[in-house]
């Protein structure tokens, strides 16, 4: 026998409670007289010996409570696997785009569906099968059912993602298993044995790997420059163990603009100098050699244009003004750029006229003017006003307060990189409204988190948050790399095109709609998801390619990029090699789980209740007997 949850057993404290209720009751009667004129005044003895006088109703009442708290801690006896006559299987699928991976006639996730469904025919008549998979998250596909053409239709409808599978999703997937006398889990890569061991003492666990190849190239990274001054770049890798031709072609909007055949040595990453690029748009680049995985072989990027934009650097501080300026033209050469202290712009701007123009980018420092009016605006450090005067009046944001020092530890989202150990100085605890994406975080002195870096479109326009000081230079300081390229990916998210979106493959994306929008997926379906209260609508791509949201006459494209060096990677060992942890822990699993788990909770319950059930009867008895007063 055991326990599911041994935790649960701290409910054991209340046969403690009992045996103290009975001491406090029974040690020091009370007796009700009408007067003490009868009774003498005799000393207290200096000992006295308390005798506890146990009577039946205790025991049926520590009866029932020791039946209560096994039942919860989830008590279970192991019995002999009986062959067929109704046993639960649970079938789960790893959906990570390695799964995806073309080997022979099929794809990864065709032989799973071979095995699963040899599986589901050699079964006994009444054997029921859930089907669970996972990969961002875990999914339950189907519940627990023996009709067949349910479960043929649904493990057809199975498509692999543009995502890595998650360690995370897998846990929770075979928690969504639990109940299953069998779980066979299908996958391209061994799980951690420890994951297989937690779900052993419930269920016999299977694993199937599927796969054996290795030849995959991939697109890391597309850069496009800046049109008509610097080249772009794209980052190519092979993954496989022997050398491979890789043609590479890359389009900007309707015209190519490089085509050539590489040959990538084993395991070999090499960059691809291209351009520059006379004029902006939508980059795509596309490896048109025939490898395992697609999804892959497709990366998306914006090239600015060339045209000149109006950008406006706020701040108290001269020396920060300069730096947000060198990182301006850096993202854009072809920026021009107005940089004043916040105290005297409104002047300046009335005397020369310098609001005239309409500003593309407004980056305010240590201050917030919302006269300055631009289709973006990034607030870097931004100070806290007056609960009338709130960020939340225009924009909806609200600062708390400033910590002296701070450590960053979340990973970006976008296109923004993963930030994985950075001290920051003084950073203002901002609160950011719902309608805005969290991109980074940061730990305080007292280990919690606050938001770092966001970015969001509201009635405004686009609005980014860097809630760190920029002061001493720390955009240009070597040792803060990793806080400037934070910087310049969010401005650059911010600059590009309302109707253009470039994100990565299962980010939540954001896009302005009016009541309904239709979303067209890369493989031409569509659907409709209506908008929210701040009047935009969110999505998910969960595969490579374009999207286009239509709504209210505008259309908005958004191009999902997927990259996951570990999934991508299909030959990172032998498969001798990758299935040896995970037959050893399937072997663990199959020992610990040769008998079938019981549970006692229906029996534990009944005995409670039956327990119950005396204790009110024999009281019952006694109130008939001696009255109510004596009970």
């Amino acid at each position: 026998m055991g326990l599911l949850n041994p935790q649960n057993f701290i409910y054991g404290l209340s046969l403690a409670l009992l045996v103290l209720i009975y001491l406090r009751a029974r040690s020091r009667p009370t007796i009700e007289v009408s007067s003490l004129m009868l009774f003498d005044q005799a000393p207290a003895p200096v000992a006295s010996v308390r005798h506890v006088r146990i009577d039946p109703l205790f025991w049926l009442e520590l009866a029932a409570l020791t039946a209560l708290t096994l039942a919860i801690a989830g008590l279970y006896v192991m019995r002999p696997r009986t062959p067929g006559h109704g046993r639960i299987h649970a079938l789960v699928f790893d959906l990570g785009a390695g799964m995806s991976a073309r080997e022979g006639s099929g794809t990864r996730l065709d032989q799973a569906r071979r095995e699963a469904m040899e599986i589901i025919d050699q079964a006994p008549a009444g054997d029921e099968f859930s089907v669970i998979a996972y990969a961002l998250e875990a999914q339950a596909r189907h519940p627990q059912t023996a009709n067949l053409a349910d479960l043929r239709k649904v493990l057809g409808d199975l498509v692999p993602m543009a995502l890595p599978a998650r360690t995370a999703a897998l846990r929770a997937a075979l928690i969504r298993a639990r109940g299953a006398s069998e779980i066979d889990l299908f996958a391209d890569r061994p799980p951690p044995a420890a994951i297989l061991a937690d779900a052993a003492p419930t269920a016999r666990v299977n694993f199937h790997l599927v796969g054996s190849g290795d030849f995959n190239l991939a697109i890391v990274s597309l850069d496009a420059g800046i049109p008509g001054s610097t080249r772009g770049r794209a980052v190519i890798r092979n993954f496989s163990a022997r050398p491979h031709p890789c043609e590479l072609a890359i389009d900007l909007g309707n015209r190519e603009e490089f085509h050539q055949t590489l040959m990538l040595a084993p395991r070999e990453q090499v960059v691809v100098p291209f351009g520059p690029l006379k004029s902006g748009g939508v980059l795509h680049a596309r490896i048109l050699t025939p490898d395992a995985i697609d999804a892959d072989n497709n990366r998306y990027a914006y090239a600015p244009s060339d045209r000149a934009a109006q950008a406006l650097v706020l701040s108290p501080d001269a020396a920060v003004r300069d730096d947000i300026a060198r990182v301006l033209l850096a993202v854009n050469a072809n920026f021009q750029i107005e940089t004043a202290d916040p105290a005297k712009y409104l002047a300046h701007a009335r005397a020369s006229g310098a609001g005239a123009k309409p500003l593309e980018l407004a980056v305010m420092h240590d201050c917030y003017l919302p006269a300055a009016g631009a289709a973006s605006t990034l607030l870097i450090y931004p100070p806290q006003l007056a609960k009338n005067l709130p960020y939340a009046a225009a924009i909806g944001i609200s600062v708390n307060g400033t910590i002296a020092s701070a450590d960053v530890r979340g990973d970006a989202m976008g296109e923004a990189p993963a930030v994985e150990s950075l001290a920051l100085g003084a950073t203002r605890i901002v609160a950011i409204p719902e309608w805005m994406a969290l991109i980074a975080t940061a730990t305080g002195p007292a280990h919690w988190s606050i938001p770092l870096a966001a970015i969001g479109r509201g009635a405004g326009g686009r609005v980014g948050v860097l809630a760190f000081d920029v002061r001493d230079h720390l955009l240009l300081a070597p040792d803060h790399l990793d806080a400037l390229v934070l910087t310049v990916d969010l401005i650059k998210q911010l600059i590009a095109p309302r109707d253009i979106l470039i994100v990565p493959t299962g980010a939540d994306v954001s896009v302005a709609a009016t009541a309904t929008a239709r979303v067209t997926q890369p493989d031409a379906s569509a659907r409709t998801v209506t908008a929210d209260k701040w009047g935009r609508v969110r999505i998910r791509p969960l595969q490579a390619g374009r999207y286009t949201v239509e709504s209210g006459g505008e259309t908005t494209q958004v191009f999902a990029n997927y990259y996951d060096a570990a999934e991508s990677d299909l030959g990172a060992k032998s498969q001798a090699e990758a299935s040896a942890p995970a037959q050893k822990a399937a072997a663990a699993s199959n020992a610990q789980s040769a008998g079938e788990a019981q549970p006692l909770v229906f029996i534990l319950l009944a005995l409670a209740l039956l327990a119950l059930t005396v204790e009110s009867a024999m009281l019952i008895g006694h109130a008939g007997r001696w009255g109510m007063r004596h009970v």
